[in-house]
């Protein structure tokens, strides 16, 4: 048997203004990080990634007590939260594009940068795979989607030619030297 805790509409109310309020903060750590980014200071773009998984995890959660609300009349709070995730999808979709396209081809990355930036192309490809499929698909412009393609090859190409972390592990030894072979033709003699 599975328990499932009925919330109520006021609930979901808050967590839909809690979601506008991360996004005007998303926002503003967004454009913090692309100045930042003019002075080779990379920090903020941390600060913005932050904001953007705590976005995506009230996301989830307000999906989720959409799905356990009990009330009937939902569906002003569904489309509410529909229009409100392809809004945030698109806003921070966009703010990714514009800190890319900010950066200089010839711009120094700190070392790290490659491990900075590889779960973008993960996130993104997962926001792809939701913004393809129901409700999102006939709703969703076609600029969302040429703009997340457009990230998607321009963190692509900073990837390429950003430097990774040293690899510290604990890798096995390089192999010993092989013996000649004519010393394992040798018999050995007790």
């Amino acid at each position: 048997m599975v328990w499932r805790r009925s919330y109520g509409r006021e609930e979901v109310r808050e967590l839909l203004g809690a979601l506008e309020a991360q996004a005007r903060d998303a926002m503003a750590l967004a454009e913090r990080a692309q100045r930042d980014m003019d002075q080779d200071r990379f920090a903020s773009f941390l600060d913005f990634r932050k904001k953007v998984e705590e976005v995506r995890a009230l996301l989830a959660l307000t999906e989720e007590r959409l799905r356990g609300l009990t009330d009937r009349r939902l569906d002003d709070l569904r489309a509410e939260f529909e229009r409100m995730d392809i809004l945030l999808t698109g806003l921070l979709v966009k703010s990714m594009r514009d800190y890319f396209a900010g950066m200089r081809d010839d711009q120094v990355l700190p070392i790290g940068a490659r491990e900075l930036f590889e779960p973008e192309v993960r996130n993104l490809e997962q926001i792809r795979t939701k913004l393809t499929r129901p409700p999102f698909a006939e709703r969703i412009g076609d600029g969302v989607m040429a703009d997340l393609e457009e990230t998607l090859a321009l963190i692509r190409k900073t990837i390429s030619r950003a430097p990774a972390l040293p690899d510290f592990s604990d890798a096995p030894t390089a192999p010993k030297p092989l013996k000649r072979l004519r010393n394992l033709a040798r018999t050995i003699r007790n």
